[in-house]
């Protein structure tokens, strides 16, 4: 797997792109960086087509972007790769970023798979595709109640609590990795 750039709105992302399969699109949460992904792309470049990326470098006039922005810049990168669809997973503020492309690009989502996750402040009803949300039992910046409230809004979710707290893909990540997974296995992914 080597690392390679490519021009995304106007900046250049960097991001990788290993396995074969069914494409799988993984977002980043608040800080975090596409090596964040190392274990989850071990358990399942096998059976799918990993992609990973890192958001927009925070610049000095304007070190936080709009969502929106963030879920353009994924939907672009699928387009430089000639992706037509992609499973999107999200953690945290990733989490947003999925649920927004969702709403604006379902066309480009096959499904979302949401962690320590909040909801979009848009019309959750509209977001149809399967979604599975997973929370950690201890996890104090996204609750499971939360987590839980998020997925009983959404028309085709799914909810699984796992151990841990805030940082449990990492923590936990078997049994991450083994939940999401189980979730593509459901969706028929690997022989779409």
């Amino acid at each position: 797997m080597a690392t390679m750039a490519t021009a995304v709105n106007g900046l250049e992302i960097q991001y990788d792109v290993s396995g074969a399969g069914p494409p799988v699109l993984f977002l980043n949460g608040h800080g975090s960086r596409a090596t964040h992904w190392a274990r989850q792309r071990r358990a399942l470049e096998s059976r799918y087509r990993v992609i990973t990326f890192d958001n927009r470098p925070d610049l000095p006039v304007e070190p936080v972007y709009p969502v929106p922005q963030l879920a353009d810049d994924a939907v672009a990168l699928l387009d430089h790769l000639g992706i037509e669809r992609a499973h999107v997973v999200g953690p945290s503020i990733g989490s947003l970023v999925a649920q927004e492309m969702a709403l604006r690009h379902r066309e480009r989502v096959r499904s979302l798979t949401l962690a320590s996750a909040w909801a979009h402040a848009g019309p959750l009803d509209q977001i149809t595709q399967p979604v599975l949300v997973l929370a950690g039992a201890e996890d104090t910046l996204a609750p499971p109640h939360v987590s839980r409230a998020l997925a009983e809004a959404l028309p085709n979710a799914r909810f699984r609590q796992l151990p841990g707290g805030p940082g449990f893909i990492a923590e936990h990540s078997d049994r991450f990795n083994e939940a999401l997974i189980d979730f593509l296995a459901w969706l028929g992914a690997a022989s779409a």
